[in-house]
């Protein structure tokens, strides 16, 4: 028996007044009830039709937000028995580039790291001026990073496909949740040792903007970093994406066991 469905509405309609699109809201009245505990791991969830009717959606909406979290593994169908509630996602362990916190120095806020797109990039751009050339090209990797439950950033980083090609063929949920630069020290003995970065205010396109749930056009920040490994070798070449937020921003350009000083600044968008 589904349970009910209470927690769901209420956080649903309480965001009504954003200007999230509604299968964002949805996926995040989920998410957020999960979270809370207010939806158990492995309870069933209310049917896909029923749920848009309760909630006034149309069955293509709801099975779009559904269908996102079933990707993410926040919820599991079983063919036959319906809808079920996955294991509790886990933030990113040691990140150190991004650090979201309250201005008045409260606790940093967990991110939680979604696959949207990888792929191998032929195309030359601002990484391969950064990288250098590739006969192989680059593997892209694009990301939403759910900050806290309170907004969403937009990532992408671009790596020289000739060392780096096999990030195409993991498991892709070797990739959620994940702080790639571990990945890259564990799996191609490639650590971040260095990185340096530039940020500016730009207006968010509307592909950023509507997994980010902002209007497009919205002012944003656009952050590019590059990292470094042995030998000052250029590794990667990261584009980050953040919307309007009153939580401040730390950056930490130095790995957190590294003797140098850190490098550190921080500020909030409004």
């Amino acid at each position: 028996m589904a349970i009910p469905s209470g927690p769901i509405v209420l956080r649903f309609q309480a965001a009504a007044a954003t200007a999230m699109p509604k299968h964002a809201r949805l996926r995040t009245a989920i998410v957020d009830a999960v979270e809370a505990g207010e939806l158990p791991a492995g309870s069933r969830i209310t049917g896909e039709r029923e749920l848009s009717l309760m909630l006034g959606l149309s069955l293509g909406t709801t099975q779009k937000a559904l269908g996102r979290l079933m990707d993410e593994g926040f919820l599991v169908r079983r063919q036959g028995h319906g809808t079920f509630v996955g294991s509790t996602r886990q933030p990113i362990a040691g990140s150190w580039h991004f650090r979201f916190c309250p201005t008045d120095g409260g606790r940093e806020l967990p991110v939680f790291a979604t696959m949207l797109e990888r792929r191998l990039e032929a195309q030359a751009g601002p990484w391969s001026v950064v990288l250098g050339p590739d006969p192989k090209g680059y593997v892209m990797l694009r990301r939403s990073l759910d900050i806290g439950g309170k907004f969403t950033c937009v990532s992408q980083i671009y790596l020289p496909a000739s060392r780096f090609g096999r990030l195409l063929r993991m498991a892709a949920r070797r990739l959620y949740d994940t702080n790639l630069k571990a990945v890259l020290e564990q799996d191609f003995a490639a650590p971040t040792l260095q990185s340096d970065g530039l940020a500016n205010m730009m207006a968010i396109e509307a592909a950023e903007a509507s997994v980010m749930g902002v209007p497009p056009g919205t002012m944003g920040l656009q952050v590019h970093i590059t990292a470094r490994s042995f030998g000052r070798q250029v590794i990667s070449f990261q584009r980050m994406l953040v919307p309007p937020t009153s939580y401040a921003l730390k950056f930490d350009f130095n790995p957190p066991d590294q003797a140098a000083p850190m490098s550190r600044a921080s500020g909030s968008l409004t």
